[in-house]
């Protein structure tokens, strides 16, 4: 068990290593409450392209995505009226886990990594003016994201905007993980609904059985996008 480890380790190149430590420093950072404060950009960021996705899959099957609402504790909401209740509501996780993963394959080369970036600024920006209202963090981190998104895209060049942007990926595929944690700190301290709570009432399915399904997703398709973005030559155009 140990040599497999050690063979595996090896194929990694040290850039590989980062990432993957980067990626789980990201997580480990949300998961404590009081060392979230250290990442609070990108879990806006997070949370913008997740709420996106409810408002998206709102259009899609009907309804009408009110506004988007990001407040500052890195949470949101999108109120919608109409719709398909289970496409809406589990669109959240699921789209930043396909989007994620996107951003990784991108990362494969750098002209695919800029385009990706400049995707993610102007998506941003048209949410901005179409549905991000009320709370002022939610206006103000995307007023922060869209140009950096933008900079990073034009200043970036070879391996730095390739990491970048999977490291991006990463950490927006692997949202999921808050889908449990945010699901027992909701039933531990407050009756406020979360995204696997609304799911319950709409399939009857267990809410923990939502949470855990969303990262099981997330994982299998981070880790599938990963070896194969590892596996193809990376170009540098």
């Amino acid at each position: 068990m140990t040599e497999s480890k050690s063979k595996i380790g090896a194929h990694l190149t040290k850039s590989q290593k980062l990432l993957l430590l980067a990626s789980a420093a990201s997580i480990l950072l949300w998961a404590v409450p009081y060392l979230r404060i250290a990442i609070l950009p990108l879990i806006y960021l997070n949370t913008h392209f997740h709420e996106l996705a409810h408002a998206l899959a709102a259009l899609a099957s009907g309804g009408i995505p009110e506004r988007i609402l990001v407040f500052a504790d890195g949470s949101g909401v999108t109120p919608i009226l109409g719709g398909n209740a289970i496409l809406v509501g589990s669109a959240g996780y699921m789209g930043t886990a396909i989007l994620g993963s996107i951003l990784i394959l991108s990362g494969r080369a750098e002209k695919k990594a800029r385009t990706a970036l400049k995707t993610l600024s102007i998506l941003l920006g048209l949410s901005l003016i179409l549905l991000v209202r009320g709370d002022i963090a939610g206006v103000l981190s995307a007023l922060f994201w869209i140009p950096a998104l933008w900079l990073l895209a034009t200043s970036l060049k070879g391996d730095n905007i390739k990491f970048a942007v999977k490291l991006l990926g990463i950490q927006m595929s692997l949202t999921a993980f808050q889908a449990v944690l945010t699901l027992f700190e909701i039933t531990a301290t407050t009756d406020a609904h979360s995204d696997a709570l609304i799911m319950q009432q709409a399939t009857y399915i267990p809410d923990v059985a939502w949470a855990f399904a969303w990262v099981i997703f997330s994982l299998v398709l981070t880790g599938f996008t990963l070896r194969k973005s590892w596996s193809s030559r990376e170009q540098s155009s």
